[in-house]
């Protein structure tokens, strides 16, 4: 069996004992290096549609992520070509990703989280756990999910319109990118809505691009009136508009989720689902076990922040990512970036050692369980 691998997916060994893998560059893919593979594994930047697929052998595509807004699910269908993705697996990486951002983003407005209000937008896998997080961390969440209303959600919190949520102190988005139905989320925050956020407030986007208008919000802070801001995601990429950048507080090339439990995880979940297509049995994972320890104590934001910061340092993305802006060709230097993109490990990775205030117990337990 022939199957094309984004090279950027790690822990390939177990379908190099189900046939022959090719590793390719998953953003300049093309129909020509398919050839006669029957399998089709890929990460976000892989457009996989009729274009890419007509007359192939493709018969099973794996997508090694949460979103699937780069998958032609539908011609997948009429094709009776099987298709699996990884919802979830990067859940633990973006949560602490976010956490991170919003210590930051109060340090930076000198101010405390306890008692202030989120309003996270998405409950999904990553938005309910940045929701928990949230409210161990002492803020006041609110939650917005149209869809999962409609569903009968009767989780822990109660969920409300996105309009009447955004004079929220922070609002964090965590929305799969849809163009169509009664919920679309492209340009989600518009200009009309960006225009109620005012300069005491803070913004992160850790889902898609498009899902806020970047022109508009560019236009917003330029202005000084809009929010403290983190991106991690770019309407344009791979190109970052310089401009929007100098007026983030932090930036990154879209790698909230780049863990490498995550990754391996991703990739994990499409072997199974492979296996599970072939009606084979799947080979255990790998059990691994860390010896490092962190002995730092919390008693307060910025001991959390620093206990953080052992396992991830935003503002290293940041750096490297404005270095990228100065290159040639910067779109190239955005791929670079993820294709090398340092070993990160999500901090359940470490053994914590160390005193614990009360207010923090509980978000502490969360960042340390292997769950």
């Amino acid at each position: 069996m022939q199957i094309i691998a984004d090279a950027n997916m790690p822990g390939l060994e177990p379908f190099d004992a189900m046939g022959a893998v090719t590793r390719v560059d998953g953003r300049s893919l093309t129909r020509q290096q398919l050839g006669e593979a029957e399998v089709l594994l890929v990460r976000s930047v892989t457009r996989v549609d009729a274009g890419l697929l007509a007359g192939s052998r493709v018969r099973f595509v794996g997508s090694a992520t949460i979103g699937t807004d780069h998958v032609d699910l539908a011609y997948l269908q009429e094709q009776g070509i099987r298709f699996a993705h990884a919802p979830g697996c990067n859940a633990r990486a973006v949560a602490e990703y976010v956490l991170q951002a919003v210590l930051l983003l109060c340090q930076a407005r000198n101010r405390s989280p306890v008692g202030a209000t989120a309003a996270v937008v998405g409950l999904g896998n990553v938005g309910h756990r940045v929701a928990d997080w949230l409210t161990d961390l002492g803020m006041n969440v609110r939650a917005c999910d149209p869809p999962l209303a409609e569903q009968g959600y009767e989780g822990p919190y109660q969920l409300e319109p996105l309009d009447a949520m955004l004079e929220a102190d922070l609002i964090t988005l965590h929305v799969p990118l849809t163009d169509s139905g009664g919920h679309a989320t492209r340009h989600l925050l518009d200009a009309v809505r960006l225009s109620r956020l005012s300069a005491s407030q803070m913004l992160i986007n850790t889902c898609r691009g498009p899902v806020i208008d970047n022109d508009a919000l560019l236009a917003r802070l330029q202005g000084g009136r809009g929010p403290a801001t983190i991106l991690d995601v770019w309407e344009t990429e791979p190109l970052v508009p310089a401009a929007l950048f100098e007026q983030v507080l932090l930036g990154s090339p879209h790698i909230a989720g780049y863990s490498a439990e995550g990754k391996l995880k991703g990739t994990r979940m499409l072997y199974q689902a492979f296996c599970d297509w072939l009606d084979v049995e799947a080979e255990p994972a790998p059990v691994s076990a860390s010896n490092k320890i962190i002995q730092r104590p919390v008693a307060n934001e910025d001991d959390l922040l620093r206990v953080l910061q052992v396992a991830y340092r935003l503002s290293e993305d940041h750096q490297r990512l404005g270095d990228s802006l100065t290159s040639a060709e910067p779109g190239k230097a955005f791929d670079r970036l993820r294709k090398e993109y340092p070993v990160r490990h999500e901090l359940h990775d470490w053994l914590y050692q160390g005193d614990i205030g009360a207010p923090w117990q509980g978000i502490m337990r969360r960042l340390f369980a292997r769950t």
